[in-house]
């Protein structure tokens, strides 16, 4: 399925959502410090998993970003 989007209007939400999902990606890496401090290794794990996942979806809309140039 594809949506009728301007390219102006997709660059617009992608570069928007590329900034959310850094500052996402930092509250993730603070969290895990925090864990760390503590010794919780459950929420430093969780937040391992959670930087990959947001590292991935920049990768995915930097490219979707890329090809709209």
């Amino acid at each position: 399925m594809s949506f009728n989007v301007p390219n102006e209007v997709k660059a617009q939400m992608l570069q928007e959502r590329i900034k959310a999902l850094n500052v996402e990606g930092y509250q993730h890496e603070l969290n895990k410090k925090a864990a760390e401090a503590i010794g919780n290794q459950d929420v430093v794990w969780s937040s391992e998993d959670a930087i990959k996942i947001i590292k991935s979806a920049i990768e995915v809309h930097e490219k979707e970003l890329s090809e709209l140039e």
